[in-house]
């Protein structure tokens, strides 16, 4: 059995026409529901997208998140586990942050092909100024500051994207349609292991004119975008009109994936490779769409950010719906197992398609979260996020400090639910120290915070991290 993953950034569970946003228009991932594994109570774990890279190819927890920082190389990989049973490995990736900054996630596979022009890419430096060519200034957006745009969007995505001109140029299209290729010039081989990372819907939600207008209520524009608008975070005192269009715009570049994902699908199909290639479909993490007054992601996990599409679709067509919880962890052994392929011991993740079948779920709940550190010491501070399908738990030292949201809502009715946040913080310790937390740091919060942490608490493996290693978000040429 061949074996595809296609890992999309930013795509939340419920922009899914399939999964009840009618309006929406999905038709490839329709399609693909219809025909999978469909898994309702996917979650992110570490957070964001290194971190959970760093889960999938590794099938493991940075106990218990992993740190935004590179692929340690003494880690068991996936890619590297299917090389050694004989399995071609191929990334070919838009997602920058897989090889800038010295992130290590091209050593595993055999072969790698990076598709740029995604946001934070560093292709070019010229003297010139950038505006593609669906770029305008609009009135709307006079309120966002100039010096905030010029400074993160024009010396670097501008520039990445400066000799774009038709749809198929566009990163998304390329990405997509470089995978397509690939399946091509592969369709005679039968033990292959392609991951495809996309970077999009990730912001900027850029897209091109007939796309944006897609979901806009103002008949009247004519689809080209102010780039200050990717600048709106928080939403307080934007004008109404405003929001509706950043709004728009995300539910646009969601289209715009599925669109593109469709060649994929379509190459699948035209090489026969269907009958003999497994198919996931998953995203790292979702986004807010001014649930709590914010677009974008941030910490702690919310329900928008934490809930994932986990889709398997499996040659000979098994569809089914499970509600199980998974989490990144589990691509690593579900793949393995299919393949036959022995995994290595130090893998934590489930089968889900074994547990799907069973009917059972591995875990009692799902854990999400930024890596560990001093600041959990903070007084009031939320340390992580606690789902299990139907209750979403920010998750504090003391009890009285937890927020709680039924699924689908922003109301804390932890207030009214005690029993609820109580049996949840219990589950979430007995998962945080299954996945390996510092004893202490167990021992600590079943304290409800009280007491010191000890200085010498591990908050994870390595910590702090590789001696000179620094995230590159600020050596985005805007000095030049």
């Amino acid at each position: 059995m061949n074996f595809i993953i296609v890992i999309i950034d930013t795509l939340r569970y419920d922009h899914i026409r399939a999964h009840g946003t009618e309006w929406l228009q999905t038709p490839n991932l329709d399609r693909l529901v219809e025909e999978s594994w469909d898994f309702s109570n996917s979650f992110c774990a570490s957070y964001p997208t290194i971190p959970h890279r760093t889960d999938a190819v590794t099938g493991r927890s940075g106990s218990p998140f992993f740190p935004w920082k590179p692929l340690r190389w003494d880690l068991p990989t996936l890619p590297w586990t299917m090389s050694e049973a004989g399995y071609a490995t191929q990334l070919i990736h838009d997602t920058p942050h897989l090889v800038n900054g010295g992130h290590n996630f091209d050593w595993p596979f055999n072969a790698w092909t990076q598709v740029r022009g995604a946001e934070v890419d560093r292709p070019w430096i010229d003297t010139k100024k950038w505006w593609p060519r669906n770029w305008a200034r609009d009135p709307m957006f006079d309120f966002v500051e100039r010096e905030a745009q010029e400074m993160r969007l024009v010396p670097t995505y501008a520039r990445a994207n400066r000799l774009r001109r038709d749809h198929e140029d566009w990163n998304c299209a390329r990405l997509f349609q470089t995978a397509a290729a690939w399946l091509r010039d592969n369709a005679s081989r039968d033990r292959f292991l392609l991951w495809v990372d996309c970077f999009d819907p990730h912001e900027p939600w850029d897209v091109p004119p007939e796309f944006a207008r897609l979901y806009d209520p103002d008949e009247s524009w004519d689809g080209c975008i102010d780039p200050r608008a990717f600048m709106v975070r928080d939403t307080t005192g934007v004008p109404e009109e405003a929001i509706q269009r950043v709004s728009a715009l995300y539910s646009a570049k969601v289209t715009w994936v599925d669109r593109w994902l469709g060649d994929l699908v379509f190459a699948l199909h035209d090489t026969g490779l269907s009958e003999s290639t497994a198919l996931l479909v998953t995203a790292d993490h979702g986004t807010a769409l001014n649930e709590r007054g914010r677009f974008g992601k941030s910490a702690p996990v919310q329900e928008q950010e934490g809930h994932t599409p986990f889709l398997l679709r499996l040659p000979g067509g098994e569809q089914a719906q499970s509600d199980i919880i998974v989490q990144p962890q589990d691509i690593f052994r579900t793949i393995a197992d299919l393949a036959e392929v022995e995994v290595p011991d130090c893998v934590i993740g489930h089968n889900v398609l074994w547990h799907g079948r069973a009917g059972l779920s591995g875990r009692e709940v799902a854990v999400a979260g930024l890596a560990a550190g001093p600041h959990w010491a903070n007084p009031g501070e939320i340390l992580f996020t606690v789902l299990d399908g139907e209750w979403c738990l920010e998750y504090a030292a003391k009890a009285e400090d937890c927020v709680l949201c039924a699924m689908g809502s922003v109301e804390d009715v932890s207030a009214d639910h005690a029993a609820v946040v109580e049996h949840l913080r219990a589950a979430a310790l007995d998962e945080i120290e299954r996945r390996g937390a510092d004893r202490r740091l167990v021992e600590w919060l079943r304290r409800e915070g009280e007491g010191e942490l000890d200085e010498d608490i591990v908050y994870w493996d390595g910590y702090p991290g590789p001696p000179g290693y620094t995230p590159y978000f600020g050596r985005l040429c805007t000095q030049w």
